[in-house]
């Protein structure tokens, strides 16, 4: 009797051990914590199911796309549904398929975690069907300063599930972020800012949300929060020092506004 007992318990033990493994993967930008100090380790850690963590300084794309290790990283063609997650580079650098991603810088109390894009004519940071993206504790910005640009601070492409928080977007970026095909970005405690041509461009995407962000020193003649087929919703935000038409937008509550 006591033979059977063990030889069952045995059994029981076997098969809740393979009931473990064939549980789905249910996917956490925390599985993995990388801790990087530059740009090239930023770049380096991009990977599914991370969690990358900047230390205080500046990390400029532009300066890694001139060295060698973006040849090594960086596939020169246009993404497709079918390409592995990576880089790449068709009209721009493109940060493609990845899942469970998150970008944060160390500290919390202050932003002292800097990306920035030399190249005007490109977003600071371009994901393309990314899923589950977070990005928080960072300044993201054009080192140009103010002036014309013809690319945005963030730009997403066919991704969702994104969380920006604490975050600081200034131009000259055209926009804070651009929004095609996206489901799914909702923007925390920030600041957008001192952009050339609006504030947040979106075509085709839902789910849009600010909550607690203030947008300042922003004027234009073109339209503020440019929505085509979207729809951005407004909770306990600022607008300081903005001056501009505003259409398609959903205010559920707090907003305030200010014009020197």
């Amino acid at each position: 009797m006591d033979k059977t007992c063990k030889t069952g318990c045995r059994w029981l033990a076997f098969l809740l051990a393979a009931l473990v493994l064939l549980l789905p993967h249910t996917g956490s930008a925390a599985g993995k914590t990388v801790f990087v100090n530059n740009v090239y380790e930023l770049m380096e850690a991009l990977a599914d199911d991370t969690e990358i963590v900047l230390a205080p300084g500046r990390y400029n794309i532009s300066e890694w796309g001139r060295g060698n290790e973006a040849q090594k990283l960086v596939h020169p063609f246009g993404y497709n549904e079918l390409s592995p997650a990576g880089l790449y580079r068709d009209y721009g650098l493109e940060i493609c398929g990845f899942r469970n991603l998150a970008i944060r810088g160390r500290d919390t109390a202050s932003v002292t975690a800097e990306i920035v894009q030399e190249d005007r004519y490109e977003p600071v940071l371009n994901f393309r069907n990314c899923h589950g993206l977070q990005l928080a504790n960072l300044r993201a910005g054009h080192v140009q300063g103010k002036g014309y640009c013809s690319g945005a601070v963030l730009h997403f492409a066919e991704t969702s599930g994104v969380e920006i928080r604490n975050a600081d977007l200034y131009g000259c970026g055209t926009y804070g972020y651009e929004a095609r095909n996206c489901h799914g970005i909702t923007v925390y405690d920030s600041v957008i800012r001192d952009c050339t041509y609006g504030l947040i461009s979106a075509s085709n995407s839902t789910d849009l949300r600010c909550l607690r962000t203030t947008f300042k020193d922003t004027r234009t003649d073109l339209q503020l929060l440019w929505m085509e087929s979207s729809q951005v919703e407004l909770t306990d935000c600022v607008f300081d020092n903005v001056c501009g038409p505003v259409k398609g937008l959903r205010v559920s509550a707090g907003l305030q506004g200010s014009n020197q």
